[in-house]
């Protein structure tokens, strides 16, 4: 059983907000077989990445015009990046359209299917396939992804789905780190953030009594 203190340590939060998280995140774990320390630390450390400990669960998108560019160049028109600054509603239903299981910007659906979660779902067609998953109507209520109970239930589903507890049992952080960041564990690019994800997992695995791997990542 994860206690709040764990936790705490594990992600660098609050030990208030560790102790809103920690029943509901050894609920989903137990739900999604995420129970040896291995694959706990994993998972911990790649959702503590993702949502800055906890303290980042939806996706915001209220960009200045150079981040527009730096993140989104290929999808919106320099020309446009002024008229799309700090309206995260309408940048997130023009970038996000057309993907994703999502409709065009008109539908809305970029923002509504916005990422949420600490390792988000983003779009209405992993809404709806984790919602089926986890048994909850996502696709419908989106914003129930906005309860610590159900978003970490998510993210454990989305987890397990994935594959990566046979990763986390091979300790293999760079094909566990480009399927969360990349979208594919095969892919060959380098995932962000790799060097703070390790360091992050290695915490993880002291804090829960497991050895780290002899080359420290």
């Amino acid at each position: 059983m994860l206690t709040a203190a764990h936790l705490s340590q594990i992600l660098m939060c609050p030990l208030t907000l560790a102790q809103r998280w920690a029943d509901p995140l050894n609920v989903a774990m137990d739900t999604f077989d995420i129970t040896t320390p291995r694959r706990q630390a994993h998972f911990l450390a790649q959702l503590g990445h993702e949502s800055h400990s906890l303290q980042t669960l939806q996706e915001l998108l209220s960009y200045s015009p150079k981040r527009i560019r730096d993140e989104y160049g290929c999808r919106v028109a320099e020309a446009e990046h002024a008229s799309y600054a700090r309206k995260p509603e309408r940048l997130a239903n023009r970038v996000h359209a057309d993907r994703g299981g999502n409709g065009d910007e008109a539908s809305g659906d970029g923002y509504r299917y916005r990422g949420r979660g600490p390792l988000p779902l983003r779009g209405r067609g992993d809404y709806r396939r984790i919602g089926v998953l986890i048994g909850m109507p996502l696709e419908e209520q989106p914003e129930l992804m906005e309860s610590p109970e159900v978003a970490a239930l998510a993210a454990a589903g989305w987890w397990h789905d994935a594959g990566l507890n046979v990763l986390a049992d091979k300790d293999d952080l760079l094909s566990i780190s480009r399927h969360v960041n990349l979208g594919n564990a095969a892919c060959k690019a380098t995932p962000q953030a790799l060097s703070e994800r390790g360091a992050r997992t290695r915490r993880a695995l002291l804090a829960l009594g497991t050895m780290p791997r002899a080359d420290g990542w």
